[in-house]
């Protein structure tokens, strides 16, 4: 028996596969969604494409059955109602008329068969027959059955009277509204499915690229990290508070980090650099430092071995007695006032000593450098003139007077051995106190101006250097200005003088 309203063929197709790696996300994301779209409305589709069909099954089957009833009823009443008690009998006299009379009532075709199977009456004698032949044997059975033949129903149910079966009447319905209204709910899904996805899809490309935009935004953002271009400060990739925007960022925030990284590694390179500088600078130093307090010892105990040496030889000469004592005397001093300036500059450089600060009136302390100079610079024939100002520093005493005296004895000791002249001022500048030392002693080479405060660094071009002094005066005297927060340096050095300045804080 075939049990079904219609029939459906369906041929598998296969999709082309556009899911490639070369796709961008573009594609990839937009054609997923769709693919998704697309199961979710065949799955629905067809949900309610059965649940339809399943209805219009039922409604039939329950439109026959009543109908098949009310037939078998009326003619087992009219077959209780006469005289013929045969049932072969009674459908051969009475079927074409209960059939046209049926079928005017049931608005069918009502076609009736007796008890064997046998064509008894035809409600539309003329329409054409379709073969019923299988369906007929089981409703000779006492069993219901019914086939679909184009758009007909074709019912079958047996007709039961008291003594056994009656006949076999055969009901047709036809189905052609059912059918047109599932063609066109099966049209309208399908519109509105291709609709759905087509909006879908394009509203799915839509948002997918603005998505994919801000992503090629953080991969160029990523990559200019990556070449060294790092953001702004207070740089915003989205104003979107959503993973992309927490990402974004993060990504800016990584920039700064790497950034600020970078910068540290720039400047501890650039310390490093400068500390391999120093070093190398401190060996040089190092290694002149001994060459040069090698000479610097040598040259007074040298002296002194040679008048010893005197001493021993002719020791009954008074005149070279004389010479040689003051001589040995003289280098002896040399020798502790290098020695002594060593030990001052190293522990200077070494140690930071505590200073011991008050109130200093300059002007006063200036007079006082300038008196215990004046005997230096008088037996020298060197004129020393003082200028000064009333100031009040804070500062070390101390200190600032062991620099005046080492500058003025410079000044005396390199200054001409005729009507040469030196110059002591002060003055106020700029919260600066600024002191002045100018001599008429020689010129110093611009390029020079630094060189002379290293130590062991000398106006003199002879290295034996007589009556000069230890080379660590200036240097001594340059570090103790730093000490008290001040600048120790050249100005000028010309037919006009040579200027040291000296600038203090007030």
């Amino acid at each position: 028996m075939k049990d079904s309203l219609s029939s459906h063929t369906s041929s598998d197709r296969k999709a082309p596969f556009f899911w490639s790696r070369r796709l961008s996300l573009r594609w990839k994301f937009p054609l997923l969604l769709a693919g998704l779209l697309l199961f979710t409305v065949s799955v629905l589709s067809t949900l309610v494409l059965i649940g339809i069909q399943s209805n219009q099954k039922n409604q039939i089957e329950n439109t026959l059955k009543r109908q098949s009833e009310i037939i078998g009823l009326t003619i087992r009443q009219e077959y209780l109602a006469g005289n013929q008690k045969d049932p072969q009998q009674f459908m051969k006299l009475r079927a074409t008329e209960l059939a046209g009379q049926l079928g005017i009532s049931s608005n069918m075709r009502i076609i009736l068969y007796d008890a064997t199977g046998q064509l008894a009456g035809d409600s539309l004698p003329v329409a054409p027959q379709v073969n019923v032949k299988q369906a007929l044997a089981y409703a000779l059975k006492g069993q219901i059955a019914y086939i679909t033949a184009g758009s007909s129903v074709i019912y079958l149910s047996p007709i039961q009277e008291p003594d056994g079966l009656l006949g076999v009447v055969q009901l047709h319905l036809s189905i052609a509204e059912q059918q047109a209204f599932y063609q066109d709910i099966v049209q309208l899904l399908l519109t509105i499915g291709v609709s759905v996805l087509i909006i879908s899809f394009v509203v799915g490309w839509l948002y997918i690229r603005k998505q994919i935009a801000d992503i090629h935004r953080l991969t160029q953002e990523t990559h200019s990290i990556s070449q060294g271009h790092y953001p702004l400060p207070r740089t915003v990739l989205f104003t979107r508070k959503d993973e992309l925007g927490q990402l974004g960022d993060d990504i800016v925030q990584m920039g700064h980090m790497i950034a600020q990284s970078v910068n540290d590694l720039e400047n501890e390179k650039q310390q490093l650099e400068q500390a391999i500088t120093k070093l190398t600078a401190l060996e040089q130093l190092q290694k002149a430092f001994i060459g040069n307090i090698s000479h610097e010892l040598k040259t007074p105990i040298t002296s002194i071995q040679a008048y010893a040496d005197l001493l021993n030889m002719y020791g009954d000469d008074p005149t070279l007695v004389h010479e040689a004592s003051e001589s040995i005397a003289k280098e002896t001093k040399r020798l502790i006032e290098l020695i002594e300036d060593s030990i001052r500059l190293s522990l200077l450089e070494k140690y930071d000593f505590e200073l011991q600060v008050t109130s200093v009136q300059l002007d006063e302390l200036l007079s006082d450098v300038a008196k215990r100079t004046h005997g230096k610079a008088s037996t020298s024939g060197i004129d020393l003139q003082v200028q000064t100002v009333a100031v009040t520093l804070t500062t070390d005493p101390k200190h600032l007077m062991h620099i005046l005296l080492n500058l003025l004895d410079n000044a005396v000791k390199y200054n001409r051995n005729d009507h040469g002249w030196i110059t002591l001022s002060n003055e106020l500048y700029d919260y600066k106190t600024i002191i002045r030392i100018i001599n008429s002693g020689a010129i110093i080479p611009e390029d020079q101006w630094d060189n002379v405060f290293e130590p062991y660094a000398t106006l003199s071009s002879d290295r034996a250097r007589t009556g000069s002094g230890t080379g660590l005066g200036l240097p001594l005297a340059r570090r103790l200005a730093e000490r008290l927060q001040g600048k120790l340096y050249i100005a000028q050095s010309n037919d006009s003088g040579t200027e040291f300045v000296l600038e203090l804080p007030v």
